[in-house]
């Protein structure tokens, strides 16, 4: 029997909150399943994302394999490094998985917002440039 490690959909319409079940690979999406292990619900602003260590560790060992967003969920939690230093032959007792850092999105500034930009760096090295003449004419006289 293949297992995999899956999102299951609960929740109302135009509402899913997902659990992260243990299944056989031939079953349905929402079908019976062997084991919960995790709980996602992308509804909130910073998506609710817990998973049970043990029992995904135990269950990738032997040997079921995660959906992609399963493994990408997995990587947000920090179980699959965890995992991986398993599979290395190290031992991870004591060690708890750490969450990544959510990564600051930069705001894409469209063509005018970049020329608007690039005028203002071109006035501001002006106006210094006209400036530093200005200043090293008027020290000029009072080294002399």
């Amino acid at each position: 029997m293949a297992t995999v490690i899956r999102l299951a959909r609960f929740g109302k319409r135009h509402n899913p909150i997902y659990r992260a079940v243990v299944i056989d690979s031939r079953k349905a999406r929402d079908d019976s399943f062997i084991e919960q292990v995790g709980f996602y619900n992308p509804n909130l602003k910073k998506p609710e994302i817990r998973f049970e260590q043990e029992k995904v560790l135990k269950w990738l060992q032997t040997g079921a394999q995660p959906s992609d967003t399963v493994r990408s969920l997995l990587k947000k939690v920090g179980i699959m490094e965890l995992f991986h230093e398993l599979r290395a032959g190290r031992s991870i007792e004591g060690k708890v998985a750490t969450p990544k850092a959510d990564k600051a999105k930069k705001a894409k500034l469209g063509p005018k917002a970049l020329a608007k930009i690039e005028a203002e760096k071109a006035a501001k090295e002006a106006a210094a440039a006209a400036e530093a003449p200005a200043e090293a004419a008027a020290e000029a006289p009072a080294e002399a």
